[in-house]
């Protein structure tokens, strides 16, 4: 007979909520800068109009993902309350790396590309040394927004 899996305490799945919510919000922010990315070269306003719309996004997302278990009641869902929270900070995640990457003239990467650095060149020795202060701002924010929202969750409920 196969030993059933520990069951977690109340800290245990909190961390569990908070690394949850956290990990769907870098997910989603990973594909949206990677998409900004990539269509950076083609179309060049593309990435201002993602900006601008996770900036409108910004405070109602926060606010949905900390008052989202109140207003939906904690029945139902309970294990969906941290991925839906992760959407929702998803917008706080992706503003702060989108930013740095706009500021960046696009001559840049076509500089390092006509010197013959591959794709994976640039993104070692351009992109993640450009965008490192802010990834690691962006994982803080998110990490403490999710740890937030699981609290928020524990206080309603959702994870008994």
């Amino acid at each position: 007979m196969m030993p059933s899996p520990p069951v977690p305490d109340g800290r245990g799945m909190l961390f569990l909520m908070a690394g949850e919510c956290a990990l769907t919000a870098f997910i989603m922010a990973a594909l949206i800068v990677v998409m900004c990315m990539l269509a950076r070269r083609r179309m060049p306003w593309g990435p201002a109009a993602v900006q601008v719309m996770l900036l409108l996004a910004l405070l109602p997302g926060v606010g949905g993902a900390l008052c989202l278990p109140r207003l939906l009641g904690a029945g139902g869902a309970g294990s969906m309350w941290p991925v839906l929270q992760g959407m929702l900070l998803c917008p706080l995640v992706t503003v702060l790396p989108l930013r740095t990457m706009l500021r960046v003239p696009a001559s840049v990467s076509r500089t390092a590309w006509g010197l013959g650095a591959g794709t994976w060149m640039r993104v070692r020795m351009l992109w993640l040394p450009l965008l490192g202060p802010s990834l690691v701002l962006s994982a803080c924010a998110g990490l403490g927004m999710g740890m937030l929202a699981a609290m928020v969750d524990a206080g309603a409920g959702v994870g008994t």
